[in-house]
């Protein structure tokens, strides 16, 4: 009894790993190319020797070691309420189920911790994050985020997450059949880590970054001057920041399990997942004194560099534009999806390698700006002048 439990718990609980290795990589290794070479040099002094002073190294490390640092969980990924792509799409009109910790904020945070300590661990887990958050799975808490929704991909029975997470991702890798040999640019070549998706990344710069969306790169980093909001309902005033008599029970109950799990040996993965008092202290008090109400109410302006709420509201839009079908209702015959409808428009609309290029250029900007100490702004853009 006890075994089956153990499983039915574990199916439950088990978390998603946004983009996969080589998605982390490829996010990382874009934001690598366009640092500039004083916060490259920078890289070498804060993460280990081993990753040769280059982010793509560590992109996947937070997904590696979610027992160690177990109040990291919900961090990962950020829950509407009342959304269900693709019938229905809501980004926090009527709330946020994780509202206090999840990925949005998470990244302001860490953005905060890597500015005030250029730290290595910090800088693991805000490359991570921001790879995380242009995953649009991890936006929406359907059907646990597409895990539990079961498709068919190239004729093999896959979940819907990880179609996204690698299953696209790889086949575009595999299937592009140029940017095999390196380009007239020294900024660029000197970022690959030598990697099976070294010509996807060339592409997505030389033709995506360079030419398609040239034009939509300023919006793309753009942040409201009146700061970005905190993870509660649009149409409501911010929550109270103290807990009440519900909230409290459940990270009671949540304490009651990081304790248990000591003692359950196979089961003691349970309480990596059930956040405790401790992981939230201090967070939502300071999250909070960051609204634009609360900025207007002083008379001050959250001007950092990273937006997560701003920029992850178009994101959370692909789950009911692009990815999950209309059609899919979690019953009768699976849905092919290697299909001219669903992966044909993907890949005409550049769906992911849009995601890709947006996530390595915004923590190219928050890198740039955080460990320069202001000193540079935007995106080192300098492809063909130092070949």
């Amino acid at each position: 009894m006890l075994a089956s439990a153990a499983v039915a718990l574990l199916a439950a609980a088990t978390p998603a790993l946004a983009w996969g290795a080589a998605g982390h990589e490829i996010v990382a290794t874009i934001a690598q190319i366009h640092l500039h070479p004083h916060v490259r040099h920078k890289l070498c002094h804060i993460l280990p020797e081993a990753a040769h002073c280059h982010l793509a190294p560590i992109a996947a490390w937070a997904d590696t070691i979610r027992r160690g640092y177990p109040g990291t969980a919900q961090m990962h990924y950020v829950n509407p309420k009342g959304d269900h792509p693709g019938d229905t799409c809501t980004y926090g009109e009527q709330g946020w189920i994780n509202e206090d910790v999840n990925v949005l904020t998470a990244i302001m945070n860490k953005t905060e911790e890597v500015a005030n300590s250029a730290a290595d661990i910090p800088l693991r887990f805000l490359v991570h994050f921001l790879g995380d958050m242009h995953q649009p799975l991890h936006l929406t808490g359907r059907d646990r985020g597409g895990n539990q929704a079961i498709f068919r991909f190239e004729g093999r029975v896959r979940n819907l997450h990880s179609v996204w997470d690698s299953g696209i991702l790889l086949k575009n890798i595999r299937e592009l059949g140029n940017y095999t040999t390196p380009l007239p640019s020294k900024q660029i070549e000197s970022a690959l880590p030598g990697a099976i998706f070294d010509p996807y990344v060339r592409w997505i710069v030389w033709e995506g970054i360079r030419e398609w969306w040239r034009d939509d790169l300023e919006s793309w980093l753009e942040c409201p001057v009146d700061g970005d909001p905190y993870p509660h309902s649009l149409y409501g005033a911010p929550p109270s920041p103290h807990r009440g008599v519900a909230s409290s029970l459940f990270h009671g109950v949540g304490n009651l399990a990081a304790h248990a799990a000591e003692y359950l040996g196979p089961l003691s993965w349970v309480g990596d997942y059930i956040p405790t008092d401790g992981d939230h202290t201090g967070n939502r008090d300071a999250l909070l004194a960051k609204t634009p109400q609360a900025l207007k109410t002083k008379g001050g302006k959250l001007t950092g560099p990273a937006c997560p709420y701003t920029w992850s509201k178009p994101i959370h839009a692909v789950n009911c534009a692009h990815a999950w079908p209309k059609e899919y209702n979690g019953t009768g015959p699976l849905i092919e999806l290697d299909t001219p409808e669903y992966l044909g428009r993907i890949g005409e609309d550049k769906v992911i390698e849009a995601l890709l290029a947006k996530g390595g250029l915004r923590l190219a900007k928050i890198l740039n700006e955080i460990l320069s100490g202001g000193e540079h702004t935007g995106l080192y853009v300098n492809y063909v002048e130092d070949v």
